[in-house]
């Protein structure tokens, strides 16, 4: 299987317990290989295989309390 990488806009972290909280949302998800978060930016990297597409991704952090989208441009 292939590594793929999604950038995601996450509203709501302020903190690093938030940052603890969206890592811990994400690695929950099957086939989840790394996870970068930029707290200043709002952004997380993750590095997944296709068993964890977008929509997991969204749901877990929204199931976690944040919003969160695909980052774009």
């Amino acid at each position: 299987m292939s590594t793929k990488q999604t950038i995601l806009e996450v509203d709501g972290m302020s903190c690093s317990s938030c940052v603890r909280h969206v890592e811990s949302a994400l690695r929950a998800l099957e086939g989840i290989r790394g996870i970068t978060v930029d707290l200043p930016k709002g952004k997380v990297v993750v590095e997944h295989d296709d068993a964890s597409p977008l929509d997991a991704m969204l749901g877990a952090l929204g199931d976690a309390g944040y919003d969160a989208r695909a980052a774009t441009g």
